[in-house]
């Protein structure tokens, strides 16, 4: 969890988390997609402890992803042999692009040249678009990212924009997702990808769709009169149906802005996470009521819980959540109590 004051840069660390990141599933990047870093001011490194299978062996390495634009050395930490044997690390990779000329960028030689990083490559980019085979609980194991901004609205679907059912945004493995809250066409909308999985389940019991609707109404709409009904046909949408009547339901659209809020989370990370999964969520309890920044937190908090790969980041101006936020949080898994430890540090007194 991140709490600082506006103007400290949350927002900004968490588009170049997701850049750097997005390098690993581009084969030829023009840009970035983060400011500093396409203008030439800036460089930046994120830094990953990796744990994996590779050549028969098991191994942990730290890669850097490096980008922006070059002085003397592109890395802005320098892995020492101490800092490794602190991580239990052997070995220090990097890799990424730099500035070159307006407009290109270049790879690092290492991209190519180390055996480890060049097979990295290899198999995320094979990996790409491949389509998920469950609704959360994902077997693939490559990383992702997704990276939802801080307003997680659910707008009308545009009337001009044509529906139908087809492949939605987002569908197939990617190494970042950024879920951007204005989009009003058909294609990024959740009815899509709603109408989308009860496609797929072509008829199956217990399919995708129904497993995304009972998470659904778990976890947002338990204790109200609403829960997600069906999908309709036509026009193709999904219902949220009120009181069990069949004539009192409505759109998506209509929901509060705290159930906008927790749809856009569970659905897209459910739908779209891996076995190694970073979310990144800027300001969490933005627009919503105590009750629903805690409920969100809860939610969050146990799909961590139910996911060992997951790694969650948030911002929040909430000193109310901050209390909650304890050092450890214990969870129950398989009948044996185990502790969620929280990652970072508290920084005080940041001028």
């Amino acid at each position: 969890m991140i709490v600082a004051a506006n103007g400290f840069g949350k927002t900004t660390a968490f588009e170049t988390f997701a850049s750097l990141m997005s390098l690993l599933g581009a084969e030829n990047p023009e840009n970035y997609g983060q400011e500093d870093l396409d203008s030439g001011r800036g460089r930046a490194q994120l830094d990953i402890l990796i744990r994996m299978y590779w050549e028969g062996k098991e191994h942990r390495f730290i890669l850097s992803i490096l980008g922006g634009c070059p002085s003397t050395d592109l890395s802005l930490k320098i892995w020492s042999e101490n800092d490794l044997k602190e991580h239990q690390a052997e070995h220090w990779y990097r890799c990424g692009y730099f500035n070159r000329t307006a407009g290109r960028l270049a790879p690092l030689t290492s991209n190519h040249a180390d055996d480890f990083v060049a097979d990295l490559y290899a198999v995320i980019q094979t990996g790409i678009g491949t389509p998920p085979e469950n609704f959360a609980e994902s077997l693939y194991h490559l990383p992702t990212l997704m990276f939802f901004s801080a307003y997680r609205d659910i707008p009308p679907v545009n009337t001009t924009s044509q529906r139908n059912i087809s492949r939605p945004a987002h569908w197939g493995y990617q190494t970042v997702h950024r879920f951007m809250p204005h989009d009003e066409s058909w294609f990024y909308s959740l009815d899509n990808l709603l109408v989308w999985l009860n496609w797929l389940d072509n008829g199956r019991d217990d399919g995708l769709f129904d497993k995304a609707r009972d998470l659904i109404n778990k976890k947002i709409f338990n204790g109200t009169t609403k829960f997600l009904a069906d999908v309709r046909r036509d026009p193709p949408e999904a219902i949220i149906r009120v009181d069990d009547d069949p004539e009192n339901t409505h759109n998506l659209d209509r929901l509060s802005s705290g159930e906008k809020n927790l749809l856009q989370l569970f659905l897209r990370m459910n739908a779209h996470m891996t076995q190694n999964t970073i979310v990144l969520i800027d300001e969490f309890d933005v627009h919503l009521h105590p009750r629903w920044q805690h409920k969100l937190f809860n939610a969050v908090k146990a799909f961590a819980g139910d996911n060992p790969g997951a790694t969650v980041i948030l911002t929040t101006h909430s000193v109310d959540i901050l209390e909650t936020y304890v050092k450890t949080l214990k969870i129950i898994e398989e009948g044996k109590e185990r502790e969620l430890v929280k990652g970072g540090h508290l920084i005080e007194n940041l001028k």
